[in-house]
């Protein structure tokens, strides 16, 4: 599907029409009868309207094409009384989204605030219209008052929101960086593949990631027994800064963001994902192959607000890479930045061990996904399995939902998680959390241990950047380590216990 974004014209008016047409149809009619919809459509964009609209010198509007069909519409209207740049229409046809026609749309009017000397974008969304409040909140766009507003003779109260516009959305530093685009449609290469090449032509030209991958070729490991199963250890004087990054707030507002495209190295490049991600190279890696996936905007690390994304990745790179992700208080090095990373599978140690260790289980409404527990490992954990995304999404949310969070707070649990698909359905590997990092962590002296646990040591590896906790590593340290920054088997049962099913 070729995409292509323009000016439009006169001549796209009738197709503003159906476009405004179908997409209130499905995304208003639940609170808006569908007469007022007409009589507003026929009242406020007929063609003479239209032709007001396009004539006014402070609109500009933007036309998608899919194939040399128009699918989306959008509009922007400086108000000189407020100063402000307002996205006063953003429509896709409801068969187009979800294809990141909507991103591209959007950046125009970012792009057009920025020419302009603005920093903020506005728009208003339908309080009712939860599911694109939501999508212009993931994109960073911050809603502070609420008005009516009024279609025919229903009035619904209307949100009103923006965003902060900076230079890195313009394009400049993303597109010189780009080795690739996926879109998820008709791809010459699996994305599997598309990395595979990143890395190679990467460890080509990047001197700072070829020196990594020689590191990890001098990395040792051993396998230690944890009761009934097996922890492996590596030791990688590479992760020594992830592993001791400060994640304490005033330190990640003292620092720049490593993530954001502004901030790069000027050798790494990446592939576009889906319009929103960049896929890049981990310059630290812990196995052969290993990427981080950043959000290509400085949004905060949110599994409930990415968790889609989350599963779309593992099935897009499935079976030969899982997907892991670090919530922002128990592992992420980057938590002011959303993102993920991506290693091979079968090299975890949980991966295999989930299967020989089924607990309890746990059958989701018309079985579209089960949950259970695990039996032996180090540490407890919960598995989701199911066929369906959306079933497998609101299993994730309602093991959340379970694990609660701090009282009065916003803040999600703590947690990691594991993703894999393979065969049609996606296997998730849970691991709630009760702290970040052990008390050993912080010792003084002989007995301090640098192991600061993310998802890849949940999963049964633990990374040591200092030779000397590598070598005094055991069985009896490792059960401590877990059993302080973990939950039991027990802990996790009393979750399950507690979810409807």
């Amino acid at each position: 599907m070729e995409i292509l974004t323009r000016p439009w014209r006169r001549a796209d008016f009738p197709a503003v029409r159906k476009i405004l047409w179908e997409t209130w149809s499905a995304a208003y009619s639940a609170f808006i009868p569908l007469e007022d919809l007409k009589a507003y459509l026929e009242s406020t964009y007929r063609i003479d309207a239209l032709s007001e609209i396009y004539d006014n010198p402070h609109v500009r509007g933007s036309i998608a094409e899919a194939d040399g069909e128009a699918v989306g519409y959008a509009r922007t209207q400086f108000h000189r009384d407020e100063k402000r740049l307002y996205l006063a229409s953003l429509y896709i046809l409801p068969g187009f989204q979800g294809t990141g026609i909507g991103g591209r749309l959007l950046r125009a009017a970012e792009d057009e605030a920025l020419a302009n000397r603005l920093k903020e974008l506005w728009v208003g969304v339908m309080a009712q219209n939860v599911h694109a409040g939501r999508w212009y909140e993931k994109r960073g766009f911050h809603f502070v008052l609420e008005e009516p507003f009024r279609m025919a003779r229903t009035t619904v109260p209307h949100r009103i929101g923006y965003k902060v516009v900076v230079q890195s959305v313009q394009g400049d530093s993303l597109e010189r960086r780009l080795f690739a685009a996926f879109s998820g449609e008709d791809e010459p290469l699996p994305l599997a593949d598309m990395a595979a090449s990143l890395l190679e032509s990467q460890r080509g030209q990047w001197p700072a990631l070829a020196e990594g991958y020689a590191v990890l070729n001098g990395a040792r490991t051993r396998e230690i027994q944890v009761g009934v199963a097996s922890v492996r250890v590596q030791y990688n004087p590479g992760r020594a800064k992830s592993s001791t990054a400060p994640v304490d707030p005033e330190s990640i507002r003292n620092r720049r963001c490593f993530l954001c495209p502004d901030h790069l190295p000027p050798e790494q490049e990446g592939i576009l994902y889906r319009d929103d991600y960049l896929f890049l190279c981990n310059p630290a890696p812990i196995f052969p192959v290993h990427y981080t996936i950043s959000h290509r905007r400085h949004l905060p690390q949110s599994l409930s607000d990415s968790l889609e994304t989350f599963l779309q990745l593992a099935e897009d790179l499935g079976p030969r890479l899982v997907v892991l992700y670090n919530g922002p208080r128990c592992g992420a090095s980057a938590p002011d930045h959303l993102h993920f990373q991506a290693v091979p599978a079968r090299l975890l140690p949980v991966e295999a061990a989930v299967s020989a260790s089924r607990g309890r289980t746990i059958l989701l409404p018309r079985g579209a996904a089960e949950i259970f527990g695990t039996d032996g490992l180090w540490c407890g954990a919960i598995v989701i399995e199911g066929g369906r995304k959306a079933d497998v999404a609101a299993a994730v949310r309602l093991v959340m939902s379970g694990l609660g969070g701090p009282a009065d707070s916003p803040e999600e649990p703590m947690l990691n998680l594991i993703a894999s698909y393979w065969g049609g359905r996606w296997r998730l590997i849970l691991f709630p959390r009760l702290k970040h990092r052990p008390d050993a962590y912080f010792r003084e002296g002989a007995g301090r241990l640098l192991v600061s646990p993310g998802a890849v040591d949940m999963g049964g590896l633990l990374i040591t950047p200092r030779e000397e906790d590598f070598l005094a590593m055991d069985s009896a340290r490792i059960h401590d380590i877990f059993r302080e920054v973990a939950f039991d088997e027990r802990a996790v049962e009393t979750v399950l216990a507690s979810l409807p099913g």
